[in-house]
């Protein structure tokens, strides 16, 4: 980000090769680029207008709604981890913070500590739910340069299961058939978290 053409740092991984990964040790990837990749911007987009219309962070209404419900697979002091509503892949859950923040590289050492945790019980069990299934996860982290983004946005990172295959329907509507609803993948990952 020190670097002025440098407007989003992307974080993710590919978990086996059916998620797209090309070495077999375990890592996560970093890829900087010079503009706002479209999926963040309609993220940002949408929360924004959220802010404007009710005054609040959509994804700490979010969490307030989703706390109270059936999705959450896991939550301690700083983070909590749901199955959303409405989710694209079987089995997909998303890790955020409680405390609003839009931005990843501003979280405490200690929140990182509770982050780490999250991240690996929640991984733990989805390998234990579903025998070790592909996955790809990917950081959304406020993007350099826009303004206010601090009141509207809140990073968060998102876990995808590959289990499911993308037809017709899905490529040529971009709206996607997720057979397993997120009340029955929450319990299921829930279950396996001591």
């Amino acid at each position: 980000y020190r670097d002025p053409s440098i407007r989003y740092v992307q974080i993710f991984r590919n978990y086996r090769r059916e998620a797209g990964a090309s070495l077999s040790h375990p890592h996560s990837q970093i890829i900087a680029t010079e503009h706002v990749p479209r999926i963040l911007r309609e993220e940002v987009e949408a929360s924004r207008e959220h802010f404007e219309k009710k005054g609040r962070c959509v994804f700490c209404d979010i969490i307030e709604v989703e706390s109270r419900g059936t999705r959450v697979v896991y939550e301690n002091k700083s983070f909590i981890v749901i199955a959303p509503w409405a989710s694209i892949q079987p089995f997909e859950f998303w890790i955020l913070p409680k405390k609003h923040s839009a931005d990843f590289t501003k979280t405490s050492e200690r929140e990182l500590e509770d982050f780490s945790k999250t991240l690996s019980l929640s991984l733990r069990s989805l390998s234990e739910v579903l025998e070790d299934p592909p996955y790809n996860y990917v950081f959304h982290t406020a993007p350099k340069g826009l303004r206010e983004i601090d009141k509207f946005y809140h990073w968060h990172l998102e876990v995808y299961p590959k289990l499911a295959i993308w037809a017709g329907f899905e490529l040529g509507t971009g709206m996607y058939i997720n057979v397993t609803p997120p009340e029955v993948a929450a319990e299921s990952l829930r279950s396996k978290i001591r």
